[in-house]
C-alpha cells in the first residue's frame, strides 16, 4: 500500500459548512475480498478526506496485521460469528462523519460513488440515499444468478418499499440525523429493511440514485449460496413472524410456493434490457437460487417466530 492512497487527517467531525464523511465496511468474507473493496475506497477517501472504518469479524492476528497494512483505517473488531447486521452496528457506532456511507467487503465501489452520494444528500436533503447495484464478475453464468438473486432488485429502481425506493445496505447513505436509529437496530440484530421501514414511519426521506454505483465482486459456489439463500429466507420468515405474530404463518405459508415465479419476475423487470443477455444465460441457476430462498421462508413459516437472540450468534 502506497503512502498516496492512504487518506490524510485526523478521524472525527469538523465542524464547516462541508459534512465530513464516514465509510462503514461490514467484513467477514475471504481477505483479498476486503482487499479488492479498500483498494476501491481508499482514493475516495483521500480525496474527500473521509474516515474509513472496517468492522471486521475474525481473529486476533489477522485484526493487527491489518491494521498495519492499513494504518489510516479504523478497525473495529466483532467476533468471528458475527452477523452482517451486528458488523454494520459496530461500524456505524463507530464512524463520526455528517453522512456515513454503507458497504460490504465483497463489493467494490465505482471511482465516484462517495462524491455522488454526499451530493445527493447535499442536493436533496434526504435521510437515505441509496445506489445502484452491478456485477463485477461477468465471466460465469452461477456469479451473474448469485448477483440476480441477491441483488438484482436494487440494479435499477427496481422496487419500492411503501412510497419509499427499496434500497440495499450493501450500499448506502445515511445522514447523522438517522445513524443513531440505524445503529440500534442494527445491534439488535435487524436488517436494513426493518431499519428504512422504521425509518419511514417516523417521516425520513429515501432517495434512489442510480449513478452512485457498487459491483458485487465475489466468485459463488453452488451449494454455498443455496444454503445462504436458505438461511436468509429462514431468518426473514421468523423474524417477521416474530414482529407481526405467529398466526400470519398459516396465511404466508401457501404464498410460499408462487414465490420463486414471482420474485423471477420481478427481478427480470429491474434489470430492464440492460441485463437481459446476462439474465437469460443465468435463469436456471437465478431460479434455482430464488427457489432456495423460498423454501427457507416456507420452513420458516413453518416452524414459526425467532426467539430473541443475539446479533452476532
Amino acid at each position: 500500500m502506497q503512502a498516496r492512497d492512504i487518506p490524510p487527517g485526523e478521524r472525527g467531525v469538523r465542524l464547516s459548512e462541508t459534512p465530513t464523511i464516514s465509510v462503514v465496511v461490514a467484513s467477514f468474507r475471504e481477505r483479498p475480498l476486503l482487499d479488492a473493496c479498500l483498494a476501491s475506497l481508499l482514493p475516495q477517501c483521500r480525496e474527500h478526506s473521509a474516515e474509513l472504518v472496517v468492522a471486521r469479524a475474525g481473529a486476533h492476528t489477522e485484526f493487527r496485521q491489518l491494521e498495519r497494512e492499513y494504518p489510516s483505517v479504523l478497525f473495529v473488531p466483532a467476533p468471528e460469528d458475527a452477523t452482517v447486521p451486528y458488523l454494520r452496528g459496530a461500524g456505524l457506532a463507530a464512524a463520526e462523519g455528517d453522512i456515513v456511507a454503507l458497504t460490504e467487503d465483497h463489493c467494490v465501489a465505482a471511482p465516484d460513488w462517495i462524491a455522488q452520494l454526499v451530493a445527493a444528500h447535499r442536493k436533496d436533503g434526504a435521510d437515505v440515499v441509496g445506489g445502484a447495484m452491478d456485477n463485477a464478475q461477468q465471466g460465469r453464468a452461477i456469479d451473474w444468478a448469485a448477483y440476480f438473486a441477491e441483488y438484482g432488485f436494487f440494479a435499477e429502481d427496481g422496487g419500492s418499499l411503501g412510497d419509499a425506493p427499496l434500497l440495499t445496505g450493501a450500499n448506502v447513505a445515511y445522514s447523522r440525523r438517522v445513524v443513531d436509529e440505524v445503529t440500534a437496530l442494527a445491534r439488535d440484530g435487524e436488517w436494513e429493511n426493518v431499519a428504512h421501514a422504521r425509518l419511514l414511519e417516523r417521516g425520513s426521506t429515501m432517495q434512489f440514485l442510480k449513478t452512485a454505483a457498487v459491483y458485487q465482486n465475489k466468485n459463488y459456489r453452488f451449494l454455498d449460496f443455496c444454503r445462504d439463500r436458505y438461511g436468509h429466507g429462514l431468518a426473514f420468515a421468523r423474524r417477521r413472524l416474530r414482529e407481526e405474530g405467529s398466526a400470519r404463518r398459516w396465511l404466508y405459508l401457501p404464498g410460499t410456493l408462487a414465490l420463486p415465479f414471482l420474485l423471477t419476475g420481478r427481478v427480470s423487470q429491474a434489470i430492464a434490457r440492460r441485463q437481459r443477455g446476462p439474465f437469460l444465460r443465468a435463469l436456471p441457476i437465478t431460479f434455482t437460487f430464488l427457489a432456495a430462498w423460498s423454501v427457507g421462508e416456507a420452513v420458516g413459516y413453518w416452524r414459526g417466530p425467532a426467539p430473541a437472540e443475539s446479533a452476532h450468534g
